[in-house]
């Protein structure tokens, strides 16, 4: 009896190791997820005019915002590990205004960004895994300047630009199919330009942001 019950138990442990293996492990297949989070941007905005150098300036800022967005994609499982590909689609409402020779206004705002990777997970813990993500992004942005006391000078712009990201975050799997994460994500454009005449303005920016999403597999 005795040795019948120390079996039962070392049965019942092996398959509890077994089973939380499992549950470590992440699951491949498709998946699609809503997010939400912050939005940091850093920027450098370059004014030069040819015909008045001296009113020539560059100045460094940050701007911040709220975005939300959609992430869909597919993975494939290996052991503990999972390998895929991301898609995504995210607004924001970050925008920044500077006053530059009074009564006039310069602005920043960023429109939608489009995001197209690779990204791998590992497990550390039951149902929680590490995920690293490397990809293709291409922001929108709008530069326009107002001048309410010479409406003539008023240029507006909308361009889009080139960029990577790289983004670190944990993911914990729910009940059913259910998941969510947290995921930090740096991303570095190409530099922007505009050209009116003898004056420029270019921008250049990268951005930091904390998101949140909640998701599903099938």
């Amino acid at each position: 009896m005795k040795y019948a019950l120390i079996a039962a138990a070392a049965v019942a442990a092996v398959s509890s190791t077994s089973a939380m293996a499992q549950d470590a492990a992440p699951v491949g297949g498709f998946h699609v997820e809503g997010v939400v989070g912050y939005d940091s941007t850093r920027a450098k905005v370059t004014y030069e005019d040819t015909a008045f150098p001296a009113d020539n300036f560059d100045e460094s800022g940050h701007s911040d915002g709220v975005l939300y967005g959609v992430d869909a994609g597919y993975d494939f499982a290996m052991g503990s590990n999972t390998i895929g590909v991301e898609l995504g689609y995210e607004l924001t409402d970050n925008k920044r205004c500077e006053e530059l020779f009074g009564g006039d206004a310069l602005c920043a705002s960023l429109k939608r960004n489009l995001y197209a990777g690779i990204k791998g997970s590992t497990a550390l813990a039951t149902n929680t895994s590490l995920t690293v993500g490397i990809g293709y992004v291409n922001g929108r942005a709008r530069l326009s300047y107002s001048d309410p006391s010479a409406p003539a000078n008023n240029v507006a712009d909308s361009d889009s630009r080139d960029g990577y990201r790289l983004s670190a975050g944990l993911e914990q799997r729910f009940g059913g199919n259910f998941f969510g994460k947290l995921e930090y994500r740096y991303s570095d454009y190409k530099d922007y330009k505009y050209v009116d005449g003898t004056e420029s303005i270019g921008l250049g920016f990268s951005r930091h942001q904390v998101v949140a999403g909640l998701g599903v597999r099938f």
